[in-house]
């Protein structure tokens, strides 16, 4: 550890922390352009500029590129500093078309913050402006580029030769001429290739399933989980007015640091589409409360022991939870289970895992078969009279052998988020909300408990969570012990009986997570990749 003065405040931080990284994280905030934390320094930009005292007198140096030392004393808003800091924003600048009205990137430009925090100088100069050619241009499956909003910061170029290391960016040209660009006859269409425009500073690319949708500071922004595969990344959802617009990757260094995988980022308009939206009893629609009524009075007339029960890898925690104790009070536990419902998907070093499910290692910390087999074979040899079905389908394509199975029951009551062929042929229909319109946990591949909130509202009211349909029915059932009154008390409910979660509340859970003792499901993320970040400082 290095102590080191900054602006007067004292502080200490790692060895090998480099200047701009210790202010930043001591809260003494500093300029930059080029730096990002996870990939490796260029210092180009040179807006970073600070002043170091020395032995043979004060010297301007960049912060990014400048490692922390013993006794090191550092001045980020000197006269000297500053003036450095201004005049690499003018240069920037001195040829940035201004149109920030009608840009994309208006309203988060780093540029554009930046000039109105450490700019705002009056403009000079002796030669005519240069234009750069290229705008709108289509580079790649969901890339534009418009090369004369480009600064050269090269973070683009860094991220696409660290991280899925497909190098299809380079700079062309010398001089005041230099553009990105890609290599002829390459098109930007890796799987991570959305991750460029977020971490542009400026308006240079952008994505074509947001450009133009909606201005930035309209947008709400809640923290959740992507829902994609068992990897779990931490995103934020951002919509405005009930509607969805992007998914963006949330910083959370321990797992997917700033990066998230395409399919992921571009799911936002499955949850939105295809919808189940009301409640159906065969042919006829009816509300919420009639439909469980009537599927309590179904459930009074069988056996305990001929209603099975199809949990989901693809449900929150709460949910799973409610259904294997609603099991356990009212029915058989022995015939619930949670067959996984797809065959293994696309999967990379990075962060893309085979497993489409969010929530498996979640059923498996419950206790519930994740296999399903014997239960499924039972069903088909006609054991059981009624199915409850939750997120669930369990026979994948297998259309064939679903048919044969569901035709040995008398009633099949699914609940589900979109109209899908088993949603067709369940006797009772219920809808439910999708994890963007609910909060609640997951338990990741590599054993991560991870919360995610709630964004936006369904519009009918009968759209409810999985969880809050589970504790209504078992009230119908007049089943004791469900008196919850939303996600969260479910989750602290269930934090006093599974031993690796005592302690916990469902707000006390970390925004990055936490590790469980359960052995993990899948490799951790990066295998071989440096995407590790610069060190990071703390406060004295």
């Amino acid at each position: 550890m290095a102590k080191i003065t900054i602006d007067g405040k004292l502080m200490e931080v790692p060895d090998g922390t480099n200047v701009l990284e210790a202010a930043l994280s001591n809260n003494v905030p500093l300029e930059h352009f080029c730096y990002q934390r996870y990939l490796p320094v260029a210092g180009n930009c040179r807006t970073c500029m600070i002043e170091i005292e020395g032995p043979k007198g004060n010297m301007l140096t960049v912060g990014c590129n400048t490692k922390v030392a013993e006794g090191m004393v550092v001045h980020t808003v000197s006269p000297k500093a500053k003036a450095a800091q201004k005049s690499a924003i003018e240069f920037l600048l001195l040829d940035h078309p201004l149109d920030c009205p009608v840009c994309d990137k208006a309203g988060e430009c780093k540029l554009q913050n930046q000039y109105m925090e450490y700019g705002l100088y009056d403009a000079r100069r002796d030669v005519p402006r240069y234009f750069k050619g290229g705008k709108a241009e289509d580079i790649g499956k969901h890339i534009m580029l418009d090369q004369e909003r480009c600064v050269l910061c090269t973070r683009c170029i860094r991220f696409v030769d660290e991280v899925p290391k497909t190098s299809e960016l380079g700079i062309v040209n010398r001089g005041h001429e230099s553009t990105i660009s890609i290599f002829p006859g390459v098109r930007l269409d890796n799987d991570y290739s959305g991750n460029v425009t977020d971490i542009c500073p400026v308006g240079a690319l952008t994505l074509k399933e947001f450009r133009f949708k909606q201005r930035v500071w309209f947008l709400k922004k809640t923290e959740s989980i992507c829902h994609g595969c068992a990897r779990g990344c931490n995103m934020t959802v951002e919509y405005n007015k009930g509607r969805i617009y992007r998914f963006m990757p949330r910083d959370n260094s321990e797992l997917n640091k700033t990066w998230m995988c395409d399919e992921g980022r571009f799911s936002f308009d499955h949850y939105q589409t295809n919808r189940v939206t009301e409640v159906r009893l065969g042919h006829e629609t009816k509300t919420l409360v009639q439909g469980i009524d009537q599927l309590a009075k179904l459930l009074e007339g069988v056996k305990p022991e001929e209603v099975a029960g199809i949990a989901s890898p693809a449900g929150a925690l709460e949910d799973n939870y409610l259904m294997k104790k609603l099991f356990e009070k009212r029915f058989n536990v022995k015939n619930l289970a949670a067959p996984f419902w797809g065959k293994p998907g696309e999967s990379d070093n990075i962060l893309k895992l085979g497993d489409k499910t969010p929530n498996r290692q979640g059923l498996k910390l419950l206790g519930i078969d994740t296999e399903g087999e014997d239960l499924l074979a039972r069903i088909e040899k006609g054991a059981f009279k009624v199915v409850l079905m939750m997120h669930n389908n369990p026979f994948g394509q297998d259309e064939a052998r679903a048919e044969k199975v569901y035709g040995k029951v008398n009633a099949l009551i699914v609940l589900s988020v979109h109209q899908t062929k088993v949603a067709e042929k369940g006797s009772m229909l219920f809808p439910v909300r999708t994890f963007i319109e609910k909060n609640g946990t997951f338990v990741n591949a590599t054993s991560r408990l991870q919360r995610f909130r709630q964004a936006v509202e369904p519009e009918n009211q009968d759209v409810i969570e999985a969880s809050m349909w589970i504790i209504r029915l078992a009230k119908s059932l007049k089943v004791t012990g469900f008196d919850y009154e939303d996600t969260q008390s479910v989750f602290n409910a269930m934090a006093q009986e599974i031993e690796c979660l005592k302690g916990m509340t469902f707000n006390s859970i970390p925004s990055t997570g936490v590790v469980l003792p359960l052995a993990p499901a899948g490799p951790e993320p990066f295998v071989g990749i440096k995407a590790q970040p610069n060190v990071l400082g703390r406060k004295v």
